[in-house]
């Protein structure tokens, strides 16, 4: 087997389907690099304070069923890392998401985050870029390990297989 500059990568999980693939090539580098995993869902109370101080949002229950939300996506991707065979943390925590997600990447020891891109077309020309969220450029400024955004296009294809 060959040697890994990482030992433990953590993965920033928000419920997108680059997040779920960001999930799976994960779950694949840990179980050919022997390495430990940990999934983090962050529910960002900072925006849900500031909505609601604005009055934009009414919804008296909207954090309770965020956190619905992130328990539901860390027990599918778990349910994955399972399916390979490989071992996972679980991380469900509330607060800014890009302090929350470099805060428990320092707790975990991580040698690597990684990030799912969002590839999108801007120009007729067909050329794309990955925009980033502002959460996921905070997590690229202040991480204290390197970061490494994850753009696997159909990856469920080669997961089956794996």
């Amino acid at each position: 087997m060959a040697k890994s500059f990482f030992e433990k990568i953590l993965v920033a999980i928000n419920g997108k389907q680059s997040s779920i693939v960001t999930a799976m090539y994960a779950i694949m580098m840990a179980k050919t690099y022997n390495l430990e995993l940990r999934f983090v869902f962050v529910i960002d109370t900072a925006t849900i304070k500031f909505l609601s101080i604005n009055k934009l949002i009414i919804s008296e229950d909207l954090e309770e069923r965020l956190e619905a939300d992130g328990k539901r996506y860390l027990e599918y991707v778990e349910m994955l890392s399972s399916s390979k065979g490989v071992k996972c943390e679980k991380d469900l925590r509330k607060g800014g998401v890009f302090s929350e997600v470099v805060n428990s990447a320092q707790e975990f020891g991580a040698d690597l985050i990684l990030i799912g891109g969002n590839m999108r077309e801007v120009d007729k020309g067909g050329i794309k870029h990955n925009l980033l969220t502002s959460a996921e450029n905070g997590i690229l400024s202040n991480a204290k390990c390197p970061v490494m955004i994850v753009q696997k296009p159909n990856i469920e294809a080669e997961f089956k297989i794996f």
